[in-house]
């Protein structure tokens, strides 16, 4: 239990200094551009790295470290209700156009990471 408690810990704490130094890179004033990348990028990368490992069944340490904890403190579901909220005030177009891209381009990222790291063509199972 500590080391499962320990490698999302470590993998939580990266993600979470690599969101910053994204953000801190890439400010978006007006649109919130690196959040939007940030989720789409953490999407693909979770998709990928975490079917992969399943599929090879890799150790559940190195699951719990890359996906729950990586991609988890890399991401960002609340910065992207902060930001969706705050664009609602300033253009309804906007912050729908935000929302949207978040959540298509980030099932999409995580599809294709899918097929990525997996090596698969469309409509391959297994």
């Amino acid at each position: 239990m500590l080391i499962r408690i320990l490698a999302i810990g470590i993998g939580g704490g990266s993600g979470a200094v690599l969101r910053y130094m994204i953000q801190e890179v890439l400010p978006s004033p007006i649109f919130p551009w690196s959040t939007l990348l940030i989720n789409i990028a953490g999407s693909f990368l979770l998709g990928g790295v975490t079917s992969y490992l399943m599929n090879r069944n890799r150790g559940e340490i190195l699951q719990l470290a890359l996906g729950t904890g990586l991609c988890g403190g890399f991401t960002t579901m609340s910065t992207f209700s902060a930001e969706a909220v705050a664009l609602m005030r300033e253009s309804i177009l906007l912050s729908g156009l935000y929302i949207e891209c978040t959540v298509l381009g980030g099932l999409t990222a995580y599809f294709i990471g899918q097929h990525v790291f997996l090596g698969r063509r469309s409509g391959e199972r297994g």
